[in-house]
């Protein structure tokens, strides 16, 4: 069905699974592909994606690029841009561009096949690597967007770690806090380790002092991260969520941790919805449950429980 160039570069299992030493994911239904999975099948495309492969430098990039712009994979306005940006692009970097290309394309398998290669050289802590954990995302994404919805819930769990739990305990903890102050969280913004929360109270004033106490029991939760808390009046409106902004509240953030979030609940929802349809009414449930807990703002998760 493939040529030979496309199956050695592309139709290698071992590739995927184990798809990482720190994230152990089976991976075993990522291969192999279908009929209709969307490909490139280009001779010169993969000779020079293997080229890459074996002897990564700025000449077989270069070549990879020219290939991707021949194929449609990138336009010559993002080559462009690309080459401009070309630091942070050297080196390993180059293998998340890969991934990107085809994640854009819809081409999910062929993406994760060069996601794979750019953790690989994350788990060897290469210096020249700038960034980098965004790509955990783009697997959930990819994950997700190929219906493996069980191995897009484990990756994304176990990618965002103690992030997740932190953040859940944290935003937990301070709901408590505008409960017995009169009030609600009205939103969380993060930068980095800085996470400030918007919290309305009956008196902000006399709220405040407690800023010192509770801003020590987030700390408990999420060691070397910085907590500010704005009090406001207790009838200070919710701000509007943007319409670019994170869709289930506003929560402003410099890290990826919205997209793990995000991904966590579309697939726990979209493996729910696979979970009723096959009868498994219970396991749906609890699984909705979870990410009610993850998003208590997620109306579309809401509206499933709702009708189970």
């Amino acid at each position: 069905m493939f040529s030979e160039g496309f199956q050695r570069v592309y139709c290698d299992a071992t590739v995927y699974d184990p798809f990482s030493r720190s994230h152990p994911i089976s991976f075993a239904r990522v291969l192999p592909f279908q009929a209709d999975d969307p490909v490139v099948d280009d001779p010169a495309l993969l000779g020079a994606e293997a080229a890459h492969l074996a002897a990564p430098n700025d000449l077989t990039r270069r070549e990879v690029m020219d290939a991707y712009v021949r194929c449609g994979l990138l336009s010559q306005e993002e080559m462009d841009n690309v080459t401009s940006a070309s630091d942070f692009y050297a080196g390993a970097n180059f293998f998340e561009l890969m991934g990107l290309a085809y994640t854009n394309a819809g081409m999910y398998i062929c993406a994760l096949r060069w996601y794979r290669e750019f953790i690989r050289a994350l788990e060897a802590s290469r210096p020249e690597i700038q960034g980098g954990e965004g790509v955990h995302a783009s697997i959930g994404y990819c994950l997700y967007a190929l219906g493996l919805f069980a191995e897009a819930v484990a990756w994304t769990k176990s990618c965002v770690g103690p992030e997740l739990d932190s953040d859940l305990a944290c935003r937990g903890l301070m709901e408590r806090e505008a409960e017995l102050a009169g009030g609600r969280v009205l939103g969380i913004e993060r930068g980095g380790p800085r996470t400030r929360f918007t919290v309305s109270a009956l008196d902000p004033v006399g709220a405040g002092q407690n800023t010192p106490r509770i801003i020590a029991a987030l700390a408990g939760h999420a060691r070397g991260d910085q907590f500010y808390i704005n009090w406001v009046g207790a009838d200070t409106p919710v701000p509007e969520i943007r319409p670019e902004g994170y869709p289930f509240r506003v929560d402003i953030s410099a890290s990826d941790l919205l997209r793990h979030k995000m991904n966590l609940l579309f697939a726990m929802t979209a493996w729910a919805d696979a979970l009723v349809e096959d009868g498994q009414v219970a396991e749906a449930r609890q699984l909705l449950l979870e990410a009610a807990s993850v998003e208590p703002e997620a109306g579309f998760i809401l509206d499933r429980l709702a009708v189970l």
